[in-house]
């Protein structure tokens, strides 16, 4: 996300969110939240100042195509839910990593 954008402003209920929906899905998982703001000026989408983000999840296991479906929508409505953005406005990746070998091929 472009700092001083609504959503940089609004990390922390993001955070807290993030780390419910995540319990929510996976209750036991250990969940970490990290920011990577992009300095303003630096994110340009159709040549304007940018408002969307990019989140990217790892999981340390394997998940089922309806359970990430599933879970990058809930991410993707609680985003819109306190930033009031779009869903074109949203990036959500998601990556399973086997913490003894690093991510699945």
């Amino acid at each position: 996300m472009q700092e001083q954008s609504y959503a940089y402003e609004r990390r922390a209920d993001l955070e807290r969110r993030l780390d419910e929906h995540h319990r929510g899905h996976y209750p036991g998982d250990a969940t970490s939240v990290s920011w990577h703001p992009v300095p303003r000026g630096h994110m340009y989408t159709e040549g304007r100042q940018s408002t969307s983000s990019i989140i990217a999840c790892a999981l340390e296991h394997a998940t089922t195509l309806d359970q990430r479906e599933q879970y990058m929508r809930g991410i993707c409505d609680l985003w819109t839910d306190v930033t009031g953005c779009t869903d074109h406005e949203i990036v959500v990746s998601i990556t399973e990593v086997d913490p003894t070998t690093g991510p699945r091929q």
